[in-house]
């Protein structure tokens, strides 16, 4: 499976190389409106997030291409197993602050949008306990339905 993985990577960057893709071209306007639709998107689900909100926070991810998701080096399939398992961590936290330090918002065309950030999370345990976790995370939303929905993610974190 591993192997897999690694040659199905190694084929996508090498057709990368050899021909050259670009992004659709608009106009700065039409970029910026994309770009303020999905960060607020964003900015909603971190809100969630913060409040440990994990059924309505799964409202805004589409796993229709089953394009798996990545948490902290472990691949999962499914957004299913990956949200149940951050519910699993999330018993015995009482709350978390999610602080951006940096973000990019890359319109690649006009329903396909990668959104990366880095930042600190906060985490208050019930025990009183703080953990401060450094974060990196790359998002990939498609405009389905209408919606800015997340397709894919990928997220590492520090402690």
């Amino acid at each position: 499976m591993k192997r897999s993985i690694i040659i199905s990577i190694y084929l996508l960057l090498s057709c990368g190389f050899i021909s050259k893709t670009e992004s659709q071209t608009f106009s700065n306007q039409h970029t910026e409106l994309i770009k303020n639709k999905v960060d607020a998107i964003f900015q909603k689900m971190i809100i969630l997030a913060e409040n440990l909100d994990y059924d309505e926070l799964s409202k805004g991810v589409n796993d229709k291409y089953n394009a798996g998701f990545i948490s902290n080096e472990k691949f999962y399939l499914e957004y299913a197993s990956l949200i149940e398992n951050i519910k699993n961590r999330a018993k015995g936290v009482t709350n978390q602050i999610i602080t951006i330090n940096k973000k990019q918002i890359s319109v690649l065309s006009d329903t396909i949008v990668l959104l990366t950030a880095t930042g600190i999370s906060y985490v208050k345990l019930d025990d009183g306990r703080q953990l401060n976790i450094n974060f990196y995370w790359s998002f990939i939303y498609e405009k389905i339905d209408n919606s800015w929905k997340v397709i894919h993610y990928h997220q590492s974190f520090t402690k």
